[in-house]
């Protein structure tokens, strides 16, 4: 799990790597998009990322959201209950919807985008998770089962890219102990979750007790990292499984896999924990910095889903907002509506795919 480690001369299309290169383009139309695919990645780095990623005009040139609101629940409302069936959300809750991108390819999930809701009471906080995408389980091969996992910056110097990114950490090796200059790195990973030993609709609990963030029965891991190769179960003095969850798929009996159907992932977790050093803490009014993850069950057909093949929000590279709301009237977050510029931002994106031998 990378959340979004970059090699940014290589595109990862439909899980073979690409090397960009120029080809003889003999249609007007390829030439011209290979002179200004030129001078747009020359010119900014940076912008063909957006380019790319800007996964809703690319498909279906809908609103996306660019930050996540986290309603608290009325007098009147009762938490909801861990099933996968999200009928009994209350109706002020937004559905924010967000791109996913693969993370180190930066290209678009091909199924659709992760619709993200979120409520808090005083005591927890509740997410529910819906993916797009065709059904798949193996009751012993956990990369034949849809995965996901959170992340929350915890120190100040968290990067979305590399889970923290600690510079002090060796490349390539697994860490046996986090150094403590990588405390300024922390990422909280909760709710990772891998689901060959589990069943859909059963609701799988916190562990409060056992002193470590590792879930033996579901595995739904509490963890935390400054690096992909240095990402512990929540292990410290007060550490603790908080996290509680239930997962469904909508149609998982589909013969035609261009039906509508998704995975729908619904977790909790106590707004505050013993352990400052491994969890995010959470109260009402902050703005916390999040990441979502998700593992495709077809990302390989015949191998499933490889650790770095995930798809993930924030373009790859970045961390969005989410805001506990102070009020249940607030105002869901400003939408960006990809069909301001879609011709200009398609034609563009034409011109770079042109550039990397994609069209």
């Amino acid at each position: 799990m990378s959340f979004g480690n970059l090699t940014p001369t290589i595109i990862l299309y439909r899980g073979r790597k690409t090397n960009i290169k120029i080809k003889m383009l003999s249609s007007r139309l390829h030439q011209a998009a290979l002179f200004l695919s030129l001078g747009l990645l020359c010119s900014s780095t940076s912008n063909a990322r957006n380019i790319i990623c800007d996964s809703s005009v690319l498909r279906d040139s809908t609103l996306s959201s660019k930050e996540i609101l986290c309603t608290p629940l009325g007098d009147d409302s009762a938490a909801p209950a861990l099933d996968g069936d999200l009928s009994d959300w209350a109706n002020d809750v937004a559905k924010n919807r967000l791109a996913l991108t693969s993370a180190l390819g930066m290209l678009p999930y091909s199924s659709g985008d992760v619709s993200i809701m979120c409520t808090y009471d005083e005591t927890k906080i509740y997410m529910a998770f819906e993916v797009p995408g065709p059904y798949r389980f193996n009751a012993t091969d956990d990369h034949l089962c849809a995965s996901i996992s959170t992340m929350w910056r915890i120190g100040d110097n968290a990067q979305y890219m590399n889970m923290g990114g600690c510079p002090h950490v060796k490349y390539g090796e697994k860490c046996t102990e986090v150094p403590e200059l990588c405390n300024p790195f922390r990422v909280d990973l909760g709710g990772h979750w891998e689901l060959k030993t589990t069943e859909m609709g059963v609701e799988y609990g916190t562990d409060l007790t056992s002193g470590s963030g590792n879930d033996p029965i579901a595995n739904k891991d509490d963890e935390w990292a400054v690096s992909p190769y240095c990402r512990p179960d929540d292990d410290d003095g007060l550490a603790a499984n908080e996290w509680a969850g239930a997962w469904i798929h909508t149609n998982p009996n589909a013969t035609d896999t261009t039906d509508h159907e998704s995975y729908i992932f619904e977790m909790s977790r106590l707004l505050t924990t013993a352990s400052e050093l491994s969890d995010i803490q959470l109260e009402a009014g902050g703005t916390y910095d999040f990441g979502f993850a998700y593992w495709d069950p077809f990302e390989s057909q015949d191998e499933g889903w490889s650790k770095a093949g995930h798809y993930v929000t924030g373009c790859s590279r970045d961390w969005v907002p989410l805001k506990l709301a102070t009020e249940s009237g607030e105002e869901p977050p400003s939408s960006v509506a990809t069909t301001t510029n879609a011709l200009q931002t398609a034609f563009y994106a034409v011109a770079f795919f042109a550039f990397a031998g994609l069209v």
